[in-house]
């Protein structure tokens, strides 16, 4: 009986290392998708500020935790993936740090009891059309193709456009009297310069995990 115990304990070890009822590319393209829509949400909260919509990017970031724990629990339990753990992990960090800058962006306007400048909204809706790019990028990163670097390209693009923006805008905000006015809006155009940075470096991780498997 202990014999039997034994055997079939090794069996459900080996099982769970080898099974391939997980699908690493598909859980990342769910979670880039879901950064995506939370960062659609916030250009949405930025210009109409809808409550309904910063709500939203909160729910949105809890979801795409939900995500990214799941993979994370995978990369733990199984022996094999399709591509390094380390890759893996990484692209689910990189996808991480944006999705929570829009929710301290969220974070930091309603604190601030402030609206979204026109600035700000220009450079929202750059960082909207970078998350997009980005969510390609990582739905193609199975099977590449000559559509996959364009969207890296214009995830890199994105943040350059985006850096633009958040130089007028701070030009712009520095021409104010109220200073209190001026730090406020500072911290949140930082936000959106981080965020900014983070597509750019998920676009290049994923250009490098491309070349490392090709």
């Amino acid at each position: 009986m202990k014999n039997n115990e034994t055997k079939g304990n090794k069996c459900g070890f080996f099982a769970r290392l080898f099974r391939k009822d997980f699908n690493f590319f598909e859980a990342l393209s769910n979670h880039a998708a879901k950064v995506a829509e939370g960062v659609n949400a916030l250009a949405g909260w930025a210009q109409t500020n809808d409550p309904s919509l910063a709500a939203r990017v909160r729910q949105i970031e809890h979801e795409a935790d939900d995500i990214q724990m799941q993979i994370e629990n995978e990369l733990g339990d199984v022996f094999a993936t399709p591509i390094d753990r380390e890759d893996i992990h990484q692209i689910c960090t990189a996808m991480d740090h944006i999705i929570n800058y829009a929710k301290n962006t969220v974070r930091e306007i309603e604190i601030f009891n402030i609206t979204c400048d026109e600035d700000m909204i220009k450079i929202i809706r750059i960082i909207q059309e970078g998350a997009i790019a980005l969510k390609n990028c990582v739905r193609l990163l199975k099977s590449p193709s000559p559509e996959f670097f364009e969207h890296i390209e214009l995830a890199i693009k994105s943040e350059r456009i985006a850096e633009k923006f958040y130089r007028e805008g701070l030009n712009n905000l520095f021409a104010l009297d109220d200073f209190k006015e001026i730090f406020k809006r500072r911290e949140v155009y930082r936000h959106l310069s981080n965020t900014a940075d983070r597509i750019h470096e998920a676009a290049n991780l994923i250009s490098m995990i491309h070349v490392k498997y090709t």
